[in-house]
Formats: structure tokens, sequence, C-alpha cells
């Protein structure tokens, strides 16, 4: 299997491209393709690497030197605060559109994109347990959820018209990781966490380890298709998820937690706080009946990890 991941010098790119080469479930040959430069570690037989930026017409250049690609892991993604709200939307949702057209053209079977939870937006009027096919009601007024929400959708549109070409949705709940920066791990990041006061909803939470098996299990179904909710191992209410991160819960009145999306102690952490407010749990059994996804097997190796690790 030979495999495209765009945004293969990111963090995930690099877990995921050396995952591939080894698990004898794809055992695939991967080709890295990023703006930035190259990272992706390992034997150059395995992995090579080509810099490319998938909002340029010249991006077509790699099908056609490359020949027959499987599939492509589409994570070439912008966040940087500092860019324009107009910058984060060619990136990330022109530049799936066009890397989805340039898959259908030269035959890609799969299309994998990693979506997230928050499509589904956190409402007091939730189901507890939310299905793939709930609407998107994400906060579109916050640039990084509303480009989520339409690449999410321009995915879907492609599914529902092409042939031979499955396009598989992975929305994964809020993501732990070990290193780097992420939206979760910066709210958390102090030793005391604010919460709204009177609030304590439900909390799932999945770590980079079941990220990758999802990805793994997506590629190596021939029959993956469409909306996938992945939920992790952890799923409690979020103070007892602060709590066994090793941290404290600062209950506080919403007018002391943020204004205009931005918490007051944080110029680049800018999101809807109903995220902390209300539920946006969501049902995982269709990735579990179907692509054989089992995070609380993945879960079983982390208790001998450290406690914030561990949860």
């Amino acid at each position: 299997m030979k495999v495209m991941i765009t945004g293969a010098s990111g963090y995930f790119g690099n877990l995921l491209a050396e995952r591939l080469r080894a698990d004898a479930r794809t055992a695939a040959t991967v080709v890295g393709v990023d703006v930035r430069e190259k990272v992706v570690r390992g034997d150059e037989k395995d992995v090579k690497f080509i810099h490319g930026d998938t909002r340029k017409k010249r991006i077509e250049d790699v099908f056609k030197i490359e020949g027959k690609i499987d599939a492509v892991v589409h994570l070439a993604r912008e966040t940087d605060p500092a860019l324009t709200s107009d910058h984060l939307m060619i990136t990330n949702v022109y530049g799936t559109f066009h890397m989805l057209e340039l898959a259908r053209k030269y035959g890609v079977r799969k299309f994998v994109f990693p979506s997230s939870s928050i499509v589904y937006g956190a409402r007091e009027d939730n189901p507890a347990m939310i299905r793939e096919n709930h609407p998107l009601l994400g906060n579109r007024d916050i640039p990084a959820i509303r480009d989520r929400v339409e690449a999410d959708l321009i995915c879907q549109t492609f599914a529902h018209s092409a042939e031979d070409f499955n396009i598989v949705i992975l929305r994964f709940a809020p993501i732990w990781r070990r290193a780097g920066a992420g939206i979760l791990s910066d709210y958390m990041s102090g030793d005391t966490v604010p919460t709204l006061l009177g609030f304590d909803p439900m909390f799932q939470i999945i770590f980079e380890e079941e990220v990758i098996e999802a990805f793994i299990l997506a590629l190596a179904n021939a029959r993956a298709a469409g909306a996938y909710n992945v939920p992790g191992s952890v799923f409690m209410p979020l103070s007892e998820v602060v709590r066994r991160m090793g941290k404290k819960t600062l209950p506080l009145p919403e007018f002391l937690v943020h204004y205009k999306y931005r918490f007051f102690w944080s110029k680049n952490l800018k999101f809807d706080f109903n995220y902390i407010k209300y539920p946006f749990t969501v049902d995982g059994s269709r990735a579990r009946e179907e692509l054989g996804y089992r995070p609380e097997e993945i879960g079983r190796e982390r208790q001998s990890a450290p406690a914030q690790q561990r949860l």
C-alpha cells in the first residue's frame, strides 16, 4: 500500500508515518508532503518526503510523479492564532477541497480526513451520546471550529458523489498529546484549571495512541467509508479529568473566565466556552462495530505510565 500523508512534518504526521511502515496491517510505503522542512524519520525507501503545498496547483505534480497512490491521509492544517481568518480558511478548507479533487482525479481509493467531535457543538439540548447523523452545529464564529465544520461538510459532499472513492471522516474526541501544543493541553496547562461555576459536563479524551490506531484501522479496512465518531478510553466528568491529571479545579463565574471567546489569562487560547459548560460526548459504536476500534484495550497499556499520561 502506498499512502500519501499531507502535513507529514507535523506531530501526528510523524507518528503515523512510523506506525504505517511497521504495522503488518498496512506495511505501507509513505509519501510525505509538507510545506515545512522534512522531519519525517525512517529509511528513505519507506518514507519519501516531498516539499509541497496542498493549496497550490503544483501539488498535482506529486500525483503525476508518484504514480498509483492507494490512500491519502490529509493532516495538513493551519492553527497559528496569529494568522488571519481568511488565511486559515484557505489552508484548512480550500486545501482539503483541492486534495479531494486531486485524489479523485488520480484514482486514489481512499481519503482519510481527521475531523473532531467539536463539529457537533456543545449545547444544552445535545443527546447524551451523539451519533454520526447529528447535525454539525459547532460555533462558526470561531475560525478553528468553522474550518473543521466546513471541511467535514466538504468531505461529506464528495462522499455522496464519488464512486470507487471511499472517504473516511474520523471525528476524534478532544486529543491529549504528550508533547507540543493543543487546545486541551493549553487549557489544562496550569496546576489549577478554571472551570465554570455550576457546570461539570461529561467529557471525553482520546490519547495519541488511540488516534493512530483509528487511522490504521480506517486504512486497513477496505470497506471503511463515511463518518466515524472516535472517542477515547476516558469518559468522565470534567472535574474528574482535571483531578486525575494531578491538578485542581477552580470553579469561577463565567464573567471571570473569558470574554469574547478568549481566556483572560491566555491571549492565544480562543475557543467556545460552551465546551466546558455543556456535553458534546459521542457514541463510538460505529467505529467499534465496523473498524474494530477498541480504545479500552489501548488504554490498558497506559496503566504503568506516569499520572499525567494515565488518567
